[in-house]
């Protein structure tokens, strides 16, 4: 049945665009197709549906195959699928651990993904203590400046680090910040060995930050769990017990990710 609030939105679709999306459903369902059964299944004239054909299989989200002429879902698919299914369950998957050391320390707790180049903060636990520091979720982490932006390019490809490091204009946010890129990757051999990074006054005055990487399924670090605090609560007499749990947290939270592997 029709709805009023259906009928009210069906003045703002497009039709092309709805075109497209029934070409998808349909291959998803069928799996394979060539135009004339596209055509007689859709019921739309050939001309305009191989158009609709072309731009996707340009954009990569349909295949033809050469053997027979068919159509089938593309690899941008799959690729949409993966980056939906990471970014909607890794906070989910996250939200347990990260409470257990906002529990056990008080502190800051943020979990945050690399995504377009960025690293994005897409969760923070805020600490308990009357003088803290919490960032908001939706900001992004300056891949130089952060704990988590360090242990992230630590576990990139050289081409990727560098790539991302190149669109990076290294600013000094304190008297602490790395601005020289030889001083930043000579750290990241290090960060990569004892599995965790930390930035103390690198972003904000005060701040101490402890980050260690989450893996994917795959094997790949697109994200990272960090704890913050003051210079003076996280120190040298317990930055060891804190990195420990912040590292065991980012195992955990891997291995509900669907990662098997070893993180070392």
């Amino acid at each position: 049945m029709t709805t009023d609030n259906t009928k009210n939105n069906d003045r703002y679709t497009i039709n092309t665009i709805e075109k497209a999306l029934d070409l998808l459903e349909l291959l998803a369902e069928k799996e394979s197709l060539n135009l004339l059964e596209l055509a007689e299944l859709t019921n739309r004239p050939k001309s305009s549906l191989f158009r609709i054909i072309t731009t996707l299989e340009n954009r990569g989200y349909i295949t033809r195959s050469e053997s027979n002429d068919k159509y089938c879902l593309g690899i941008k698919i799959l690729d949409l699928s993966k980056k939906f299914l990471e970014s909607n369950n890794i906070r989910h998957a996250a939200l347990a651990e990260m409470n257990g050391l906002l529990d056990k320390y008080g502190e800051s707790v943020n979990l945050g993904i690399l995504k377009d180049g960025e690293i994005t903060y897409v969760e923070v636990l805020e600490g308990t203590h009357q003088l803290r520091f919490k960032d908001e979720v939706g900001s992004k982490a300056p891949f130089h400046a952060t704990a988590m932006g360090k242990v992230i390019l630590a576990y990139l490809s050289d081409e990727e680090m560098n790539q991302f490091l190149q669109q990076e204009n290294m600013a000094a946010f304190t008297p602490y910040t790395i601005v020289n890129l030889a001083e930043l990757k000579k750290q990241l051999p290090v960060i990569k060995k004892v599995g965790y990074a930390v930035d103390t006054q690198e972003n904000v005055l005060g701040v101490k930050c402890i980050a260690a990487p989450i893996f994917n399924m795959y094997g790949k670090v697109d994200a990272a769990i960090s704890l913050s605090g003051t210079i003076h609560r996280i120190n040298d007499g317990n930055i060891d017990a804190i990195s420990k749990d912040v590292v065991f947290a980012a195992k955990n939270i891997s291995r509900k990710m669907g990662f098997t592997g070893n993180s070392t």
